[in-house]
């Protein structure tokens, strides 16, 4: 029995450093967080500015283990464009968001379905 142990234990031991290959971890954010907190809590100019300048590094220097954007990114990101105006470009992000993560559909599916009941209306 204590020469299974010493085994297992030798695996493990053997093992742990191809674990720690990883040094980005599933996705690359770019410091999101700070950006987002630092927006929702100063909603000005420059505090978005920079929060849409961390969506396009996510998007477009994803260097994750998964190579992919974060979920909800794209969802985020195609909502801000839509409140700028740039409505075809924001449409585009939310249906990558669906493509990528397709649960997230529901929810996305309802929000296209409102935004052109609107824009019919208007």
């Amino acid at each position: 029995m204590t020469f299974c142990r010493r085994m297992a234990a030798v695996a493990l031991l053997l093992a742990l450093p191809l674990m720690q290959l990883s040094a980005y971890g599933l996705y690359s954010w770019y410091g999101y967080e700070g950006k987002s907190y630092n927006y929702l809590k100063k909603r000005n100019e420059s505090s978005r500015k920079r929060l849409m300048e961390s969506y396009e590094s996510m998007i477009s220097k994803q260097k994750g283990d998964r190579a992919v954007v974060p979920p909800g990114v794209y969802a985020d990101y195609g909502w801000m464009l839509i409140q700028d105006g740039s409505k075809e470009r924001g449409k585009e992000m939310l249906r990558k968001e669906m493509e990528l993560y397709p649960e997230s559909s529901v929810f996305i599916n309802r929000v296209l379905k409102r935004f052109e009941e609107d824009e019919k209306k208007n």
